[in-house]
Parts: C-alpha cells; sequence; structure tokens
C-alpha cells in the first residue's frame, strides 16, 4: 500500500525502549477506543464504531497491531488498561480517544461538571499513570457539529492546554478545516489523523437497480440539526417530480441528536403527500446497512458540516451514486449540491442517475486515493516521521 510498512525494528529494540522515544512499526500497538453508548436511550453513535473498524483494518493493512475497545466510561477504560497490564505481553504505546466529550481533562472537572456522578480518570490521571503510552484526543466531527456534543468544546480546550504540560498527550482532527481552527488555539500542535475506508470492499459487479414508477432515495445519518436532512428530503420530491415519478425516502429517525424539530419538519411535509412516503429504517449493523443501501436508486449527503462522511462511501462501494456537498471533500465536485438550494439537490441527482457508473468510478477513485494518502498520514504520525509534503 504504501512505502511505509516494510520499516524493520531497529536493532536496539530488544532493550526494550519505549516506543515513543525508539519508534518502529514492530513495536507499536495501537488502541482506538469509542464509548459504547448501548442502552443510552435515542442515541446510537454506529458511526464512530464503525470509523474505528475502518481505521483498524487500513492500518492492520499496513502493518500496525491495532485494536478497537468500546467502553462505557472514563473508569471501564482505566480497568482494561489495568487489566491489560497485567497480562503482560506487547505493551500498548498509543490510545486514540475518538469524541471529546466522554473523558474530562481531569478527575476534578469529570465530578464538578457531572456534580459527582462521574469520578472518573480525566487525561490527567491516565497519561501520569501509564507515561509510556500517547493519549490522543481524536475530534470525530466538525466545528460546527461540536457544538452538539456537551462539554466537547471545553474539554478540547483544556486538553489542548494539559498537552502542553505533558509529553504524552496531543489533540487531533480527522479533517484539515478543524486542524485549522484548532491550531489557532495550540499554535499548531494538533495532529492531523484522517478517517479511513475499506476499499477492498468495494463491490466490483454491482448492477444499477432499475427504476419503475418509484424513485427510492437514501438519506440516511443521525438527525443532528447541522445534516440538513429537511433538504435533502425537498430536493429528493423536487427530483422525483423532476423524472415523473412516486418517491420513497428513506431515512433514520431514531437517534434525534438535536434534530426532533427537523424528524418532525419531514414527517409534517410528507404527511399526506401524494406519491411519496417515508420509509423509517432502524439503526442496523454495517453489512446490513450497505445492503440496505444498495437496494435505493441514489443517496443523498447534503450536510453542512461534516468531516468524512461514512454514508457517502458506503453508497459508493455499493455501487449507488450519492449527491454529496462541499464539505464531503473527498467528493468528486461534481456530485456536489448547492446546501441551501434543493433544486440543486435535483439537479445533480439526475446528473448522477445518468452518468451512474461513471460517477462511481470517479468517487471511489478520489476516494481510495484519499484513503492511501491517510493511511500514510497516520504511519507519519505513529513512527515519528515528518510528513512528506
Amino acid at each position: 500500500m504504501n512505502k511505509l510498512h516494510n520499516v524493520s525494528p531497529r536493532e536496539n529494540d530488544h532493550y526494550a525502549r519505549p516506543c515513543n522515544v525508539n519508534p518502529n512499526i514492530a513495536a507499536l500497538r495501537v488502541i482506538l477506543t469509542v464509548k459504547n453508548f448501548s442502552g443510552t436511550p435515542g442515541v446510537c453513535h454506529l458511526g464512530l464504531n464503525c470509523t474505528a473498524s475502518m481505521n483498524m483494518k487500513m492500518l492492520r493493512m499496513a502493518g500496525v497491531h491495532v485494536e478497537c475497545w468500546a467502553t462505557k466510561t472514563a473508569a471501564d477504560l482505566q480497568r482494561q488498561l489495568l487489566a491489560d497490564q497485567a497480562r503482560g505481553g506487547n505493551p500498548i504505546t498509543h490510545v486514540i480517544v475518538s469524541a471529546p466529550s466522554w473523558i474530562f481533562p481531569t478527575t476534578a472537572d469529570a465530578i464538578k461538571l457531572t456534580h459527582g456522578k462521574d469520578k472518573g480518570p480525566g487525561f490527567f490521571e491516565l497519561c501520569n499513570a501509564w507515561p509510556e503510552i500517547e493519549f490522543v484526543l481524536q475530534n470525530h466531527s466538525g466545528a460546527a457539529y461540536l457544538s452538539i456534543d456537551k462539554y466537547g468544546i471545553r474539554n478540547i480546550r483544556a486538553v489542548l492546554d494539559l498537552a502542553l504540560d505533558l509529553h504524552n498527550l496531543r489533540v487531533s482532527a480527522n479533517n484539515g478545516r478543524v486542524v485549522g481552527f484548532l491550531n489557532k488555539l495550540n499554535h499548531g500542535q494538533v495532529l492531523y489523523l484522517p478517517n479511513l475506508y475499506d476499499y477492498t470492499s468495494y463491490i466490483t459487479d454491482y448492477t444499477a437497480q432499475k427504476i419503475g414508477d418509484t424513485l427510492r432515495i437514501g438519506s440516511f445519518g443521525a438527525s443532528r440539526p447541522w445534516k440538513n436532512q429537511l433538504l435533502a428530503a425537498e430536493g429528493a420530491f423536487m427530483l422525483s417530480k423532476l423524472m415523473g415519478l412516486k418517491l420513497e425516502l428513506y431515512v433514520n429517525s431514531k437517534r434525534p441528536d438535536g434534530g426532533e424539530r427537523m424528524i418532525e419538519s419531514r414527517e409534517e411535509l410528507f404527511d399526506n403527500l401524494p406519491g411519496a412516503k417515508l420509509i423509517d429504517v432502524p439503526w442496523q449493523p454495517w453489512p446490513i446497512f450497505r445492503k440496505t443501501i444498495a437496494s435505493t436508486h441514489l443517496s443523498v449527503q447534503a450536510s453542512f458540516d461534516e468531516t468524512f462522511d461514512v454514508c457517502a462511501a458506503d453508497s459508493f462501494a455499493v455501487g449507488v451514486p450519492c449527491i454529496t456537498a462541499p464539505c464531503i471533500e473527498w467528493s468528486p465536485g461534481y456530485m456536489q449540491c448547492d446546501t441551501c438550494d434543493p433544486a440543486s439537490v435535483a439537479r445533480v441527482g439526475l446528473l448522477l442517475l445518468n452518468e451512474q457508473h461513471t460517477a462511481i468510478a470517479d468517487a471511489r477513485r478520489k476516494l481510495k486515493k484519499f484513503v492511501i494518502d491517510g493511511v500514510d498520514t497516520w504511519l507519519h504520525y505513529l513512527l515519528r516521521e515528518p510528513p512528506a509534503y
């Protein structure tokens, strides 16, 4: 995949110097940890789990030992680290914590902000307990998206400050725009660690779904306000009218995430609307979800603020064209709509349906290049190599 995965262990590795002192690919053991939201009403975060799994797969293909951990609290993460330490074996070198809202900078912060409900360790305590592990707070979404994460902005700023004091604490983001913003807060110390996607899972022998009298469009994802899903629904309806077809719009609505009014508005739009039907799809395991996307003719991801968009990648991977937004930077420009104009969604959708195979090939090529470059970016960080710009 890239030149770095063939790096050999250095001769003095048997002295067991810490990996952050003497980095080499054979000594790396990276933990990607996400919060386990199972049992929390109205919350899913399957996207974070899927992203962690994708990152693990692609970094393992590059020769890095990577594991995914799902933990409910910082205290659970601490217990897992202690249990792993007691078992012995290859020591952990990096812990990448996805999302800024569930591990606080310090235990004191956790107790104060949760009124004593959370007494788990913060990054300060974790870093001091495991000085040979580098902990990274990974920002999983855009700057605007962070407005929905309680304590998100506060924790990022505090951890940025804390990272100046500690040798084994960093802050990262999965998008260059977010890195640029955060670097203004911390004078250029923020890492860029992009999302990855398994391009070996592309379905090569896909068959385009034939369109009868009904156009099936997917508008998937959490109903956060910044997802702009009401406009996607309006554009989908305009496209169906332009083509003289009935419409079935497939959506996820069981995780509001602050978008309750958007869900209500979309339901109001489709209430007794002739020739249009709203179909609610429950949250599904990733392989099943890809089959659901494959049963549609077109996807819409018209988000105002996105840092990768797994749903768009899934759509192209199974051979379904997707209307994207300018914030989905890896997507070809001609697939990107005006996120304030439903008529633009309809125009782009018509183009993609007429040029489906070309659009799929273009998007897959750009996504694959994005991922290959992304793997190199991860390896440059993990091996302390200067980025090759």
